[in-house]
């Protein structure tokens, strides 16, 4: 989100944080700057798509909504635990792992794993994930477990929601990606020095369990949120 790579325009978004819409003038007492700048940033605002104006008012575009929750983040005034789906991907009784070739986590064993798009749902995530990495055509099987993670250097420095999932794929022809090495382990052949210690404790403790998470969805219309549903 580029556009808000100048404070000014970080406080014209926050001020969308608490009204749908907003006028000039309304814009303009809020901010500590001349009205032409104030005119110079909406208008960059409106041509990056962040803003749309309609009549006398502006208004956050539908793509510019979508980042409201994660508002703080983006300008880095906080930061929130990363969503992960980490994809126990099994043929014969063996799991694919990977030798990560990057930070975090450099030079450990891992399950296939990784974030999940916008509008995925955990199921489609692992997928894809599998798919990508692997190439392989993967089967969604169950969610199993769900885990917070905090790495601690003197402090937090790495915070992931790791939802623990598994899936069957018909093939073992794997090849080598842009993530690491790739390789079969029957759990026997897993070592626990050599694995990250998280995917290490779930395939040790959790490969069996089940759990639910829903799907759910509803519509924003006019404002109200309305035809709530588990897909």
């Amino acid at each position: 989100m580029n556009i808000l790579n100048k404070k000014e325009r970080e406080k014209i978004f926050e001020l969308f944080l608490n009204n749908n819409k907003l006028k000039f003038n309304e814009i303009e007492k809020n901010l500590d700057i001349r009205s032409n700048m104030v005119s110079y940033h909406l208008e960059q605002m409106v041509k990056e798509n962040i803003l749309e104006k309609k009549e006398m008012y502006y208004y956050l575009t539908k793509e510019a909504e979508t980042y409201i929750p994660i508002f703080q983040h983006i300008v880095g005034k906080e930061l929130s635990p990363l969503p992960v789906v980490l994809i126990a991907t099994i043929k014969d009784d063996k799991i694919v792992m990977v030798k990560r070739n990057k930070r975090p986590y450099k030079n450990y064993w891992s399950m296939i794993g990784g974030k999940m798009l916008f509008d995925e749902t955990i199921e489609e995530a692992s997928i894809r994930q599998v798919k990508r990495k692997t190439s392989l055509d993967a089967k969604f099987i169950s969610t199993n477990h769900i885990l917070h993670e905090m790495v601690d250097d003197n402090g937090v420095k790495h915070s992931f929601i790791l939802f623990f999932v598994k899936v069957s794929v018909e093939s073992n022809e794997i090849k080598d990606s842009d993530v690491g090495e790739l390789k079969w382990f029957s759990l026997e052949e897993i070592k626990e020095e050599e694995t990250i210690p998280s995917d290490y404790w779930l395939i040790k403790n959790k490969l069996d369990s089940i759990i639910d998470i829903d799907n759910a969805q509803m519509k924003d219309i006019d404002g109200r949120l309305k035809e709530f549903k588990i897909i």
